[in-house]
């Protein structure tokens, strides 16, 4: 006999109905926050899931657990060796999906996405001069992430710009970034540099969300707007006349732990219930041998942290190389 659906609750009454589904840990870029440095070893095709694992275990979470939000994420998924197989089997489950990507790739799949009916589209950019840009992701592709974020607009996608701000690399272009949100209908999202594994990560490179603020009340009026109990972001406008937001990330000075309702699965098949958190539930592993996932997506749950995966609090108390965690190319965006 089926089991009866039933939400995702943490033991703090949080509900979990969006799954971030990374696909690959393989990636087109370098980016230095994100991953090592080259040698990078990525997961083998075999300890992957499969087209198929990917679909059903991601069907287990929607039509079990009442899913109603998947965000493919990477590594870069539009790498992935089947990517439009992938994507066209998770639309036939009739749910929100989305999409985090460099970019770089885009215009190959603008028209199935259309066809599916996709429309939200995260897109990573972290500087608007092309040798920073080069510098920072180890490729000379800004002007093809550009045409295809301009096109993304131009054929009505929901595009929302991903900025990592680290001090004294591109911190003197968040007015620039911010000007974006007046010129086009997009949300340019500010995000605080993260502590992952062998990410070169530093307090002292952190720029908070007040610090980020000031420097923007320098260039441009701006007024708050109001956000929603599960947003990842804090939105502001410039003014009436702006055709978009521009948003922060606050991660480390000023989180929103309080109302996730997140579930990361990893290309190589581990739920994370936080994307800090230490721990992982192997369903791959599971689901390869036969066994029921339902029991171990529901203990995962009820094993999460407060906040940030019980690692931190703030960014007082953050010592990078206490925490326990993947790089974030092996976690998914």
């Amino acid at each position: 006999m089926r089991t009866i659906n039933t939400d995702l609750r943490d033991t703090f009454g949080r509900k979990h109905d969006y799954l971030r589904l990374s696909i690959t840990d393989s990636c087109n870029f370098r980016c230095l926050y994100c991953m090592p440095d080259e040698p990078f070893t990525c997961t083998s095709s075999s300890e992957q899931m499969s087209n198929e694992e990917i679909f059903e275990i991601s069907k287990v979470f929607v039509e079990r657990f009442n899913i109603n939000k998947i965000r493919i994420t990477g590594g870069e998924p539009l790498v992935r060796n089947g990517f439009s197989t992938i994507i066209e089997k998770l639309a036939s489950l009739n749910i929100n999906i989305a999409l985090t990507t460099n970019g770089v790739l885009l215009h190959k799949y603008f028209d199935l996405f259309q066809k599916l009916g996709i429309k939200d589209l995260n897109i990573s950019i972290d500087s608007l001069d092309r040798s920073k840009f080069k510098h920072i992701t180890k490729r000379d592709q800004f002007q093809n992430v550009w045409n295809n974020i301009t096109e993304s607009i131009d054929r009505g996608f929901n595009v929302k710009l991903n900025v990592v701000v680290m001090r004294g690399f591109n911190d003197n272009e968040i007015a620039a970034f911010t000007a974006l949100s007046y010129q086009y209908p997009i949300e340019v999202r500010f995000i605080e540099f993260m502590p992952f594994s062998e990410n070169a990560w530093e307090k002292d490179k952190v720029i908070s969300i007040a610090e980020m603020l000031r420097i923007i009340s320098e260039y441009h009026d701006y007024y708050k707007v109001q956000d929603n109990i599960h947003d990842t972001s804090r939105k502001y406008k410039i003014n009436d006349k702006s055709k978009g937001f521009f948003a922060f990330i606050s991660t480390m000075s000023h989180s929103f732990c309080e109302g996730c309702n997140r579930i990361r699965l990893t290309s190589d098949g581990k739920m994370k219930n936080c994307l800090f958190g230490a721990d992982e539930f192997d369903l791959l592993k599971m689901f390869r041998e036969g066994k029921d996932i339902e029991n171990s997506i529901q203990k995962g749950i009820l094993k999460k942290h407060k906040e940030k995966g019980g690692q931190f609090s703030d960014l007082e108390t953050v010592c990078s190389k206490e925490l326990v965690n993947r790089s974030m190319i092996k976690i998914g965006g």
